[in-house]
């Protein structure tokens, strides 16, 4: 993904991924905010109501909730070029399931939810956007549910390798584990298989 420090630089970026007009473009430097992020930085708390969307510039955010037992649950981890929102909360301004932490310090581009709402009436090309979230989520959704009860231990770690092997080596152990729902012992196990 080429580098995005400023808002016209990610109102450019929207445009050409987007084909959003001009008008569109300044509509993105009104509504969109940039936010740098701290390391380990909660952005939502599981029980808050997610009010915003945000685009991952630099860095990598996550998503976790914590089972009956307290254990935590690794929902989505999300890179650069990606958008991050609870979507549930966001569209039905309900309380969060989820948490959002930063993994990374790093930059994000934010619009609150009234801002987005006003933004998609004004934009048929944000509408566009809108719509290409919710796909990449649905897609997201099913593929996950598959990965997480169809393959074994050792098949869920060969897979996450296979296909995030540069983002592995920025998550630590632990959080991939959650990620794979299985414990980090197991991912250690499973991991040096494949790697001896």
């Amino acid at each position: 993904m080429q580098n995005i420090s400023t808002i016209p630089e990610f109102a450019a970026f929207l445009r050409e991924n987007f084909d959003l007009t001009q008008e569109e473009e300044n509509l993105t430097q009104k509504y969109f905010e940039k936010q740098d992020i701290k390391k380990n930085e909660i952005l939502l708390n599981i029980g808050e109501k997610c009010n915003k969307l945000y685009f991952v510039a630099k860095g990598l955010l996550r998503t976790f909730h914590l089972n009956k037992n307290g254990s935590e649950f690794t929902r989505l981890m999300v890179p650069e070029g990606k958008f991050c929102t609870i979507l549930i909360s966001f569209q039905e301004k309900i309380s969060s399931p989820a948490t959002i932490q930063a993994l990374e310090n790093g930059l994000l581009f934010s619009i609150s939810l009234d801002n987005f709402q006003e933004f998609i009436s004004r934009s048929t090309n944000a509408k566009n956007v809108y719509t290409k979230i919710l796909e990449d989520y649905q897609n997201f959704q099913i593929s996950r549910l598959e990965f997480l009860t169809t393959l074994t231990p050792q098949e869920k770690v060969e897979q996450f390798l296979a296909e995030n092997l540069e983002l592995e080596k920025r998550i630590s152990d632990r959080v991939i584990s959650t990620y794979l729902q299985i414990t980090p012992e197991t991912y250690s196990r499973c991991k040096k298989k494949i790697t001896s």
